[in-house]
């Protein structure tokens, strides 16, 4: 497939790039990537769906803040929710396009629903890839929570980044955490998602900051107000062999979100785009078939 373009758009003074591919003047399809990704992950997945899909789409993956090649968010700063959710919308302005079709994987589905449900008349389709929100927490779990992000962000100071003597070696550490993940695409992840160090080493591009537990917990009873508003139709997609934790609100989520359809992709654990693109482009083809 060819190369994507490449763009930035200004987040109140923080570069949050992306990339595109397909129709400039096509329907928008915003791919959002889950936590310590990038948005290039996206590309065997996208290859795959522009094969299945006859539609034009013009499709974006921006790298979320203190990922991939978008900034971070420097002295003094943290990432929180709703900061993705400000650059998301920023995008979406940026195109002067009325609605747009949101994906979003797993930490992406969460920016994505917590978007759609803020703005529902501004997302036609919603498709969450093992993106139903984190495990939902109790209004005690909250100090706890706070007194180990500050003890956290104190000590990511003194923390040296995690560095790699070849591409090689860091893709072999991405095999040996999904055993799925074919050679040549885990070669292809770690040169798109690390820099090479002024001595030669290669360390990711993420923050180290992220390694921090946010202070914020997840709270079902909140984010069942934002499924409730969501209106368009909602695509949700598990991995067959994902051994995330389950979520035992599970049915309450699903119910709160009027118009929705559950997948299962065989030959796919958490990291479906990963995977099994194929099988991932495939149901979601015939998802945006249908619900046009």
């Amino acid at each position: 497939m060819q190369e994507p373009r490449e763009h930035s758009i200004d987040a109140r003074g923080l570069k949050i790039h992306y990339l595109e591919w397909g129709d400039p003047a096509g329907e928008p399809l915003i791919l959002i990537h889950g936590f310590l990704d990038h948005a290039r992950s996206w590309q065997p997945f996208v290859a795959s769906l522009q094969m299945r899909s006859p539609t034009a789409w013009r499709i974006l993956a921006p790298d979320c803040r203190g990922h991939g090649d978008s900034g971070w968010v420097g002295a003094g700063g943290y990432y929180h929710f709703p900061d993705y959710l400000f650059d998301l919308d920023c995008l979406i302005h940026s195109l002067q396009a009325s609605s747009v079709t949101l994906i979003g994987h797993s930490m992406g589905g969460t920016i994505s629903f917590l978007y759609t449900g803020t703005f529902p008349k501004r997302v036609k389709k919603l498709i969450l890839v093992e993106g139903i929100g984190p495990i939902g927490m109790a209004f005690a779990d909250a100090p706890h929570r706070m007194e180990r992000w500050l003890s956290e962000v104190r000590a990511v100071q003194q923390k040296k980044a995690l560095e790699y003597a070849s591409l090689e070696e860091a893709a072999q550490r991405l095999r040996r955490k999904n055993p799925r993940l074919k050679p040549e695409l885990a070669l292809e992840l770690a040169k798109w998602g690390m820099r090479q160090t002024t001595s030669g080493k290669w360390i990711w591009k993420f923050d180290p900051l992220h390694r921090t537990t946010a202070p914020q917990p997840f709270y079902t009873g909140q984010a069942l107000e934002f499924y409730r508003r969501i209106e368009c139709p909602v695509l949700l997609i598990q991995g067959k062999e994902s051994r995330h934790a389950p979520r035992p609100d599970l049915r309450q989520r699903l119910e709160a979100i009027a118009d929705h359809t559950c997948v299962e992709i065989k030959d796919a654990g958490h990291m479906i785009h990963h995977d099994n693109p194929e099988g991932l482009a495939e149901v979601v083809a015939e998802f945006l078939r249908l619900a046009s």
